[in-house]
Order: C-alpha cells, then sequence, then structure tokens
C-alpha cells in the first residue's frame, strides 16, 4: 500500500513537471520606434488564440506562453502591427519598437467610403497618392490649388487670385458637353461638395488619393464618372501625445505684369492721328501739368499680407485614436474689396471599446467671413480700373488738383467722383456701398464598427455637409448724392446626408488564396433652401436694418431636394499576391432622373499581374517591382453642370400679372431622362528597378454615351431649351509618372520626378440627328467628328502694308479683305489643353531641404477679350489703349500688326492667344533643427522655419491678366497672384 501510494505521488509530481515544461512566461517591453518611449496599453497577442495581455506604465508585459506558440502579435491603435518569433528569440526581456503607421502611408492607401485600407501595391485600379508634405504650409487657401502638376492626368485651375476663390478640376480630359466634368470629392470616407475646400485646413490633411480608372471608381456609380478625389484627415499618432504649433507670415502680389497702358502724352500722339479735329484742351491741360496716373499702383497692391496660425494635439491613450486641430487664416486680396478670413477646428477620434467594437467621430467646423467685388461686372471694377484694361484715361486723377493761385498746383483731397472718367472711386463705393459674405460649414462623419467574428467587418456611417451662407448689402444714403439708401439680405441653407451600410468580409485558404467580398447599401439625401429681402427708402446711416427701409421689394425663396438611393458589392481575389482579380457592381436610383429611367447599373473588372513574384523573375535582382495591370467598367454622372434638382419634371413658375397671381409652365417634363452613362478602359505598367527609378505608363479610353444636354427647342413650344439624354463623345490618352532618386543616404537624399499626360477628345454623336450646333456669338461650335472645345473663329491673317486693312482667310482657305461669319472654321487651337503634367525636385541634407513643383500645360489657347478694348480706335477718346496701339499702321510699307484706325475690329483670331504655360508653382526651403540640440529643452520635440514661394515664376506667351483661366475667354478677369511666406513649426 504504502508503494502504491509513493507512486502516485511520483506521478502527480512528474505530471506538473511535464505541465510548467510546457508553458513558460515570456516578458519584454514595447516602445515607440520614434523616441524610445514606453507605450502602453499596447496589445501583447498569442496568435491564433485568445490569450493576451496589455503593457503596463513602463510599457512591459508578461504573458504565459505555451511550448507549442510561436509568435506574438503586438499591435496598438496608430501603430503598425508587430510579429515576434519567439522560438527564435529569447523570451525573456524583449524589446520590441513599433512604427507609427504615418510611416507606411507610402505603402497603404484609405480607398475612401467602402472597405478596408490596402497597400498600393495590391491596387488593381490606376490610383495615385499624394503626402501632406506637398499640401501644408502652402499659402492658398485652398489646399487643391497645390495639386496642379502632382498627379499624371489631373488638370487644376485656379482662374482668380481672389482670396475665397475655388478651383476647377478635371481628370482625363472632359467627359460631357453640359453635365459637371468634375471629379467626385470623398472626405474621410464621406461625399464633400468642392465648395468645401476652403473650409479645410491643409493642415489636417494627411494624404490625397486621386482614382482614375473604373475599377477603382465603378463602385461609386453614378457620381464617379469624373474619377474620384479621397481626402483623408490626419489620424492620432505617437504613444505620447504630440502638440504641434505652426504659424506663417507672408504677402502676395499679381503673378503676372499686367498690359502696359499709354502714358498721357502716349494718348495724346493716339488720340490726334486718328481724331485730329477733336477737342484736346483737357487732355493738353493735364499733360502740361505732368500728370500721368499709374492707376495699377493706386488700386492693386503688390503686398497684399497673409497670416495664418495652426495648433494640434496627436496621441494614442486606453485604446482611444484622438486628433485635435484649430486655425486661423487670414488673407488680404490685391485688389480692394477682396480678403478672407477663415477659423476652423477639426476632432478626429476613434476608439476601441470591445475587441469587437470599435467607433469614431470625425467632425470638421469651420466659418468663413470674406469679401468679393460686389460691383465686379461694372466698370468701377478695381481690375478694369487698376489693369487699365478699360478705363482708366491716364489724365484722370484720384486726387482733386489744387491751385494755389501762384502757378503751381498740387494734389488735395481724394476724388469720390473721376468726373473725367464718369466713374465713382472704387474706394468711395467700397465705403459707402458695404457687403458682408460668411459662411458656416460643418462636414464631418461618425461610424460604429464590429468584427463578430474573425474577418468579418461590418460597419454602419452617417455623414453631412452642411453649410449656412449669409450675404449683406448695403447703399448708404448719402451715397451718390441721392438721399435714399437700400438693403438686402440673402440666406441660403444647404445639407447633404449620407447614410452607409457595408458587410466586407476577409478570408483566405493556406495563406495563398485570399479573398475579400463587400456588400453595402448607401442613402443620401439632399436639402437646400435660400431666400432673400430687399428695401429702399432707407434715410439714415446709422439705420440700414430692412425694417429701416420705407418700400419693400419683392421677396424670393427657394426649397431644393433630392435623393438618391443605391446598392453595390465587391469581390476581389488573389492568389501568392500574384495574380489579382477585382469586380464590382452598383445600381442606383435618384430622383433627378425621369420616372422611367431612375435606376441604372454600372459594373467593372480588374485584373493585376504582380509579375516580380514569377519564380523566373527571381535572379533579376536589379527590378524591385514589376506589374501589369487592366480594367474596363461603367460609371455615370448625375451632376449637371447648373446643379438643377428638378430637371426631369415640368415646373409651373408664379409671377404676377395685372395685380394679380398668375403662373405658367416653366420647363418641360421628360420621363425619359437619365444618366450619363461611361464605358472605361485602362491598361498600365508599373515598376521599380535598382531600387531608385519608379515608373509607370497607363493608356485609357473612356466613351460618353447619352450626355446629359441642353436641347434648343422651337420657340413656338414655349420653350427655348430642356434637358435631354443626347450624343457621344469620346477622351483617349496616356499617361506617364517617373521618379529617380539620385541620391539616398542617412544624410544626403535627392529625387527628381515627372508626370505628364496627353488627352485626345472627340465628339461622336449630336442630338436630333444633327452632325454640328453652333452657340451664337461664343465661337464655340459642336461637330461630330471635332474636338469639344476648339475654337470655331475666321482666321485673321494680318495687316496689308500697302493700305493697313486686315486681311482674313475664307472658309475655303483664300485670302479676303472683307470679313464675314460665314468664314469660321475650326482653327485647331482648343480651350482644354491636350497636354499637361508636372515635375518637382527634393533635396534634403541633415536638417535643411529644398522642394520644387512645376506644373505645365500645352498646347492650351485663350481669346484675350480686354484687347478687343485696347487696341481698338473705335474706344480712344473712352478707354485707355495699350502701348502696342502706338504701332498702328499709318503709312503705306509700314509693317505691323496694328491695322489703320479705319480697319473695324472683328472677333477673329488675332484675339486667339497661346495660353500654354509652365509654372513653378509651389517651392518651399526648410531647416529642422537638430534633436541633439533640441533634447537639452527637455520639453521642446521639433523646431522647423520654412519659406514657401507660389507661382513664383511663369512662363508664357499670353499676353492677358493670366493663362491659367479656365475658360474660353478672358475678360476682366481677377488676376493670379504670386505668394511669398516664411513660417516656424514646434513640436511638443
Amino acid at each position: 500500500m504504502k508503494l502504491k501510494v509513493m507512486f502516485l505521488f511520483a506521478c502527480l509530481f512528474l505530471s506538473i513537471g511535464i505541465a510548467i515544461a510546457q508553458s513558460s512566461n515570456a516578458t519584454g517591453r514595447v516602445l515607440s520606434a520614434e523616441d524610445n518611449e514606453p507605450i502602453v496599453g499596447a496589445t501583447v497577442q498569442i496568435e491564433g488564440t485568445d490569450t493576451g495581455t496589455i503593457t503596463d506604465l513602463d510599457g512591459k508585459f508578461t504573458i504565459n506562453v505555451p511550448s507549442s506558440a510561436q509568435i506574438l502579435v503586438i499591435s496598438f491603435i496608430g501603430m503598425e502591427t508587430q510579429k515576434i518569433n519567439i522560438k527564435e528569440k529569447n523570451r525573456t526581456d524583449l524589446t520590441i519598437k513599433l512604427k507609427p503607421t504615418a510611416e507606411v502611408l507610402d505603402e497603404v492607401l484609405v480607398t475612401g467610403t467602402y472597405g478596408s485600407a490596402k497597400k498600393l501595391g495590391s491596387i488593381v485600379g490606376s490610383v495615385v497618392a499624394i503626402r501632406s508634405d506637398k499640401i501644408e504650409n502652402r499659402p492658398s487657401a485652398n489646399f487643391a490649388d497645390a495639386l496642379q502638376g502632382q498627379v499624371a492626368g489631373l488638370q487644376v485651375y485656379t482662374s482668380s487670385g481672389e482670396p475665397s476663390e475655388g478651383v476647377s478640376m478635371r481628370l482625363r480630359g472632359i467627359g460631357s458637353i453640359s453635365s459637371s466634368n468634375e471629379p467626385l470629392f470623398i472626405l474621410d470616407g464621406s461625399p464633400i461638395s468642392g465648395g468645401a475646400f476652403t473650409a479645410i485646413n491643409p493642415s489636417d490633411i494627411e494624404n490625397v488619393t486621386v482614382l482614375k480608372d473604373a475599377s477603382s471608381t465603378s463602385i461609386y456609380g453614378s457620381r464617379a464618372a469624373n474619377g474620384v478625389v479621397v481626402i483623408t484627415t490626419k489620424r492620432g499618432r505617437g504613444a505620447k501625445p504630440t502638440v504641434s504649433i505652426k504659424g506663417q507670415y507672408g504677402f502676395s502680389e499679381p503673378a503676372l505684369p499686367t498690359t502696359r497702358m499709354m502714358t498721357t502724352s502716349q494718348y495724346y500722339d493716339l488720340w490726334k492721328t486718328i481724331s485730329p479735329n477733336a477737342d484736346f484742351s483737357i487732355i493738353r491741360k493735364y499733360m502740361d501739368m505732368g500728370i500721368s496716373t499709374d492707376w495699377q499702383s493706386y488700386l492693386m497692391k503688390d503686398n497684399a499680407p497673409t497670416w495664418q496660425l495652426d495648433a494640434s494635439i496627436t496621441g494614442v491613450a486606453n485604446n482611444t485614436n484622438y486628433f485635435i486641430s484649430a486655425s486661423h487664416y487670414d488673407q488680404d486680396g490685391v485688389e480692394p474689396a477682396s480678403g478672407m478670413r477663415r477659423e476652423t477646428l477639426r476632432s478626429n477620434i476613434d476608439t476601441k471599446v470591445f475587441d469587437w467594437l470599435r467607433v469614431g467621430v470625425n467632425l470638421g467646423l469651420s466659418y468663413e467671413d470674406y469679401e468679393t467685388n460686389n460691383f465686379a461686372t461694372k466698370g468701377n471694377n478695381p481690375y478694369n480700373v487698376a489693369t487699365l484694361s478699360r478705363w482708366a484715361l491716364p489724365w484722370e486723377t484720384p486726387y482733386k488738383i489744387v491751385d494755389d493761385g501762384n502757378g503751381k498746383w498740387h494734389y488735395g483731397d481724394r476724388k469720390d467722383f473721376f468726373d473725367v472718367l464718369g466713374l465713382w472711386n472704387p474706394y468711395y463705393l467700397l465705403e459707402n456701398q458695404p457687403g458682408q459674405k460668411n459662411k458656416l460649414r460643418l462636414y464631418g462623419n461618425m461610424f460604429e464598427e464590429l468584427t463578430p467574428v474573425k474577418g468579418l467587418t461590418l460597419r454602419a456611417s452617417q455623414a453631412l455637409d452642411a453649410f449656412d451662407y449669409r450675404y449683406r448689402y448695403r447703399q448708404l444714403p448719402a451715397a451718390f448724392n441721392n438721399n435714399s439708401g437700400s438693403a438686402s439680405e440673402t440666406f441660403q441653407r444647404y445639407s447633404s446626408m449620407t447614410f452607409t451600410n457595408t458587410a466586407e468580409y476577409k478570408f483566405d485558404i493556406n495563406k495563398v488564396h485570399n479573398a475579400t467580398i463587400l456588400i453595402g447599401q448607401e442613402a443620401i439625401i439632399y436639402d437646400g433652401s435660400a431666400f432673400g429681402a430687399s428695401v429702399s427708402g432707407i434715410t439714415d446711416d446709422r439705420l440700414t436694418l430692412l425694417s429701416h427701409g420705407t418700400t419693400p421689394q419683392n421677396p424670393t425663396a427657394s426649397i431644393q431636394k433630392k435623393v438618391m438611393n443605391s446598392y453595390f458589392a465587391r469581390g476581389e481575389y488573389n492568389y501568392a499576391e500574384k495574380y489579382y482579380l477585382d469586380l464590382s457592381f452598383r445600381t442606383d436610383g435618384s430622383s433627378v432622373f425621369g420616372k422611367n429611367n431612375r435606376w441604372a447599373s454600372f459594373f467593372s473588372v480588374g485584373a493585376m499581374w504582380n509579375i516580380k513574384k514569377e519564380n523566373f523573375m527571381q535572379s533579376a535582382e536589379w527590378l524591385n517591382e514589376l506589374s501589369l495591370k487592366a480594367s474596363y467598367g461603367t460609371t455615370g454622372n448625375s451632376a449637371f453642370s447648373s446643379d438643377p434638382y428638378y430637371p426631369s419634371l415640368g415646373l409651373v413658375e408664379v409671377g404676377k400679372y395685372q395685380g394679380g397671381s398668375a403662373f405658367g409652365i416653366s420647363s418641360v417634363q421628360n420621363d425619359d431622362l437619365t444618366w450619363e452613362k461611361q464605358k472605361s478602359l485602362n491598361i498600365g505598367i508599373s515598376t521599380r528597378m535598382f531600387n531608385r527609378l519608379d515608373l509607370s505608363v497607363d493608356f485609357y479610353n473612356k466613351v460618353t454615351s447619352d450626355m446629359l444636354m441642353t436641347i434648343p427647342y422651337s420657340y413656338t413650344t414655349g420653350h427655348g431649351s430642356g434637358w435631354g439624354n443626347i450624343g457621344s463623345m469620346y477622351n483617349r490618352g496616356f499617361e506617364v509618372s517617373v521618379q529617380y532618386e539620385l541620391f539616398n543616404t542617412k544624410d544626403f537624399y535627392w529625387s527628381i520626378a515627372g508626370n505628364i499626360n496627353y488627352n485626345k477628345n472627340q465628339i461622336t454623336e449630336l442630338f436630333g440627328g444633327r452632325s454640328e450646333y453652333v452657340l451664337p456669338n461664343t465661337g464655340i461650335k459642336y461637330q461630330v467628328g471635332e474636338s469639344l472645345g476648339d475654337f470655331y473663329y475666321v482666321r485673321w491673317v494680318g495687316v496689308d502694308p500697302e493700305d493697313g486693312q486686315q486681311i482674313w482667310l475664307d472658309d475655303k482657305g483664300n485670302e479676303t479683305k472683307e470679313y464675314s461669319d460665314n468664314y469660321a472654321v475650326f482653327t485647331g487651337k482648343n480651350q482644354y489643353a491636350p497636354w499637361s503634367g508636372g515635375f518637382n525636385t527634393r533635396l534634403s541634407w541633415k536638417g535643411f531641404s529644398v522642394d520644387a513643383n512645376f506644373s505645365f500645360m500645352l498646347g492650351k489657347y485663350l481669346i484675350d477679350n480686354d484687347r478687343y478694348f485696347v487696341e481698338n480706335p473705335n474706344f480712344v477718346g473712352q478707354f485707355n489703349q495699350s502701348v502696342e496701339m502706338a504701332n498702328m499702321w499709318t503709312t503705306p510699307g509700314q509693317i505691323t500688326d496694328i491695322p489703320a484706325a479705319n480697319s473695324t475690329r472683328q472677333f477673329d483670331t488675332h484675339l486667339l492667344e497661346n495660353a500654354s504655360f509652365m509654372r513653378l508653382k509651389n517651392l518651399t526651403i526648410s531647416y529642422s533643427f537638430p534633436e541633439s540640440l533640441l533634447s537639452k529643452a527637455g520639453f521642446i520635440k521639433g523646431v522647423r522655419i520654412f519659406g514657401v514661394g507660389r507661382n513664383l515664376w511663369t512662363v508664357t506667351q499670353y499676353k492677358g491678366a493670366d493663362p491659367e483661366i479656365d475658360s474660353n475667354l478672358q475678360l476682366g478677369k481677377y488676376p493670379n497672384t504670386r505668394q511669398f511666406a516664411v513660417g516656424a513649426e514646434l513640436t511638443f
């Protein structure tokens, strides 16, 4: 019996010893790779099990690990997950350093609204990501201005130097005649309008991703025909809270010199030549006094100030990722009555509530207070005066002339009325016609994400983009000697709410077959309203509210609503990350279309071959990456250029008739109106060689059908036009992007990069079986077989040296001196640049860095409408003239481009100018102080000083205000600006 008991205890202790031998503790510490600070609350888990622990206040952990376990998975929000093979390492005193996810942004792409993030190398579609350093610290209020020249195929125009102005964008050509050609914009997974760009602080942006082909855009369906631009704002990162404060100050001036206008004596000589019998007494008087006013100096600034202050806090704590920022931006325009002040707040917070639940809220709030010329279309427009494009006679003066009685004179007080010009002084108008504009904007989203089982993610998000706009205008009663003032106020409110629900399931078979399936539903509700009121009969400058007027005017009001509902699915598969296949399908319904055609479906299929993964390529060590991709699919366009909410309905308009109310039909009903559709093919190849050279080439072909256009009606119908689906066109072209790293060492880095795009556009079908359609008095003609935007004008040859008369070509190509509109032909010169792109270089040495970004557009043409007025003898005696008019033909045998005074100027190709340009868009020079120096202070993490220049250098043959104007003609435009700024950034 005793032996049996001893044997039992021996077996018991042996089993305990075996169990102890089969498990042991692993210990270690988790640190941040950025600053070696401990990470508190990092998760340490045995791969494939639910066993895990978290790190303590010192970043330390202890976990019991079975002998069969091989891998520890260490993760933390905002950090790159790391796996440790504990079979190959000592299990005690492990040191694990986690990198912030921001360090791998060049490898990870947040694809927008639907699904989880993917590595750039695994994206089948044609996409380009722009990092934050290409966007932040730019002196422009609109971050999209910095995208010009950064992405092959993306044309970005800033058509005005007005601080509050937006930009226009086109991706891979013009896809529509009358519909919008603007891409779809997604901010943190939620759709926004391009008007929100000025409300976003560029320093809050982490990256901008451009989706070009059907494989990447088709899942967005009826909104993605013109591509998709995904904007991702910053998220919390780092083991410790980081505080950043940045300030910059600068100034603006016109980017290009304005047209050189005549002095008083030059104008007198010209006027005397054209009208020798005119009354020159006034101009002689001022010429003898030596008066020749420089109106540009009087009305245009060359040192308009700009300053900005940003502050942010970012970090991760207790499974909560946070980024909070605030900014102030203030810019004066180079013209009077233009400027912008903006305040922004942003809060991006998401937290892991449980292992299976993650929630977050991303909110942006902005307030914009800005001025624009409320008399911009009038002769008093400061541009018309300051750039001397039409009005400013040089012997007029903005100051009163005071005679001292002794034959001498001096300037006195400012003139309120220019008696020679017959115009009010713009500064007087600003004082007596004050206008206030402000906009409060809220944009953001919240999401709830569940992972009930491994690989399955259920996500619901709710997004809002809304603004409240107010405009208040006053005309003071003391102004203009009329003793009667007026007031008006306009209010506008807009919102779009987006509800998106998705289910995504990821799984693999033997780590070789990898698949993702996504299904989803989305609803968007648009709601807009506006009203305005005005009064006259205000008699006191101190009492200018609407209630102070004696005569009310008819108020205005509008309500606009539309909705969209969608269902979509996407499937992704890859075999060993070597062969990829993507499929997507989406069906959309929209209230803006006719009741017979409200729904449309779109699809895409894409494939990629990662050639470098093949065994036969492994020996090519010089080749780092090589992939071939192709995609085909359909997308749609439901964005009308004028954004009507009820284009398919027959609407009723109410008016007044004989003292009573009346109504009539204002638009024609079209029950068959439906989406504009686009079929897109993309074939691309990308590679990296010698670990230095990156190259990608894409060919695309986009065919648009069922184009949305306003069709002209016979006036016997009672209507001039109405919306319909007619016509087709194609855009095809290629893109090339290249980057080469000349040096890449610890202390010295130098790279050069460039991209270029060529696009060919052609109309293939028009409405009603027509082969052509002319827009009267525009120089625009639509014709099958021709490009959209090709100027249709009479060709101007030159001036006959013998008689000074102009020579044109008729439609057969014969020279003639008789002008006729019937001689107009396609010129082969287009307002849309067929060639565009950019190039840049980046150089850094220790703490110094230089980043220069150039952009260009080639083959772009523009009508310089101002020249019609300033190179025209018919306006001599009324408006000033360009110095070019000194070369006007006067003598037989004289060779010149300025015809004789008796030769009538026409709107022909002599006004059509080459507006191709190359521009040094942005230049940044910076210095970051070494950490070894800052570490002595203890609390300062980083100090960086920088200088920035925008539009510093422009090469162009265009003579007008600016070649970047996105239009077919330029007339009295606010000139684009050149900006300089210096700043500093402190990080704690």
